[in-house]
């Protein structure tokens, strides 16, 4: 038999039964209802910082948002690529966010115009 032939023993379009994962789906969905929850009860705190709220809420939206993509949208159980895939644009993010922060912190100080002159003076 010659070397070129093709084997029987593989079958063209088969592929493998990926390994189903159990999930929880009502223990996550419990994991959410809770942190809205939270969510709700840090907008009535008596903190006098507001910042300080807005930074506690963002904190438990990322939280819940990483629950959402990780058992809803199964990125849990992907390849290491997936990590790559997602480091590199956040890292992105993070840079031209703190490349845009003096901006923004001068002209919360100074104000939009100041110095400025827009146009010709008439």
């Amino acid at each position: 038999m010659a070397d070129n032939a093709p084997r029987m023993s593989e079958a063209h379009g088969h592929t493998e039964a990926m390994p189903h994962h159990k999930v929880n789906y009502f223990l996550i969905f419990g994991i959410l209802v809770v942190l809205t929850i939270v969510t709700v009860g840090v907008a009535f705190l008596n903190i006098e910082k507001e910042w300080i709220k807005v930074i506690l809420a963002l904190t438990i939206a990322s939280i819940k948002a990483s629950f959402v993509a990780l058992f809803f949208m199964h990125l849990k159980f992907e390849s290491k690529m997936i990590y790559f895939i997602i480091i590199v644009p956040l890292t992105f993010t993070v840079v031209l966010i703190c490349a845009l922060f003096p901006d923004i912190v001068m002209t919360a100080w100074h104000g939009p115009l100041h110095g400025h002159m827009l146009g010709r003076p008439y």
